[in-house]
């Protein structure tokens, strides 16, 4: 099947080429009984190359073969949003290891896709139905509840360019990826509910759709559409809210709060949506600091992830692994 032997130091090298330095692989991607006194045996070489394909969803022949440049697995093929100076290949290492998540996230999920509607506004309905406001568990619940898993995975290795999120259909249901390193509950909530107004609007059908930074500056269509969507399930409509200027972090919060009662959304969401609209980020950043003093938004989602998964259905090397990079 190949010329040369599999060697550690090659595969090491093999692997940096393509984003996947050393350091990162032996951190994330070894498994417990590694040990370096393998690296002569090529029995345990061999078997350690197809863990570390399998782990981080390599092509598995295009590891084994020692003469060939190492791939990702074609899962589904990527749709990029990304800012205009960006390059897609900067995001191939980040979409390549979430989507391996996604894809043994999809296959562990206990609860069977039911379905999701197309109108923003009864997604928000069916949310309150059961929650007292639109907050970051109140979706989290409904996600799962349709059986569509949300994750937070974030091990990449030193400099690799992350996104916000990734939607994606996989294993005959949707999933959404969370990447950013956000800990406020408020912003994770806003990039889930984005997510989900790209499935919901059939942008992720036959593709995995990568949001590298949401934002209102990418003029794209289906960039508008999911921002209003989440927009939409947050408030009832997406330009509900026209704010006025508020003197500072202190007094958004104390407005963001009343209105967060009367109107049945996350305070958090709303100073994040005075900071969107009047690009005064200082304000609502500080205002989400005070509504929200000990935040941990990931954990949280992953808490989600932890009870919503049938872990022995995964193989004990994908459970090991997957257990270790989400943190549960």
């Amino acid at each position: 099947m190949m010329n040369n032997t599999l060697e550690m130091p090659t595969l090491y090298k093999r692997l940096s080429n393509i984003g996947l330095p050393q350091k990162y692989i032996q951190e994330k991607a070894l498994p417990e009984w590694w040990d370096t006194e393998l690296e002569n045996d090529p029995v345990a070489v061999l078997e350690v190359a197809g863990r570390i394909a399998k782990r981080l969803g390599l092509d598995m022949a295009s590891v084994l073969n020692p003469d060939a440049p190492i791939t990702f697995k074609k899962i589904s093929s990527p749709k990029f949003k990304k800012t205009q100076k960006s390059d897609e290949n900067r995001l191939v290492v980040a979409q390549g290891l979430a989507a391996r998540i996604a894809e043994m996230v999809t296959y562990a999920c206990k609860q069977p896709f039911l379905s999701l509607s197309t109108d923003a506004v009864e997604i928000r309905d069916s949310i309150l139905e059961k929650h007292t406001h639109i907050d970051l568990d109140a979706v989290l619940n409904f996600c799962w509840r349709c059986g569509i898993p949300v994750v937070h995975f974030s091990e990449f290795p030193k400099g690799v360019i992350k996104m916000d999120g990734m939607a994606a259909f996989l294993n005959g249901r949707p999933v959404i990826v969370l990447s950013s390193n956000h800990k406020y509950s408020a912003q994770l909530l806003f990039i889930i509910l984005h997510e989900i107004g790209h499935i919901a609007s059939g942008h992720v059908q036959d593709c995995i759709l990568i949001d590298e930074k949401i934002t209102k500056e990418i003029q794209d269509t289906e960039e508008n559409q999911a921002n209003d969507f989440a927009k939409t399930i947050l408030f009832g409509e997406p330009d509900k809210y026209q704010w006025g200027k508020q003197s500072d972090s202190i007094q958004l919060a104390r407005v963001a709060r009343q209105l967060a009662n009367k109107d049945r959304v996350q305070a958090g969401a709303l100073a994040l949506n005075y900071a969107w609209q009047r690009n005064e980020w200082n304000i609502g950043v500080g205002a989400l600091k005070i509504l929200e003093p000990r935040p941990n938004a990931p954990v949280i989602v992953n808490r989600y992830l932890e009870k919503g998964l049938d872990w022995e259905s995964l193989d004990p090397d994908s459970e090991e692994y997957l257990k270790f990079v989400t943190g549960v």
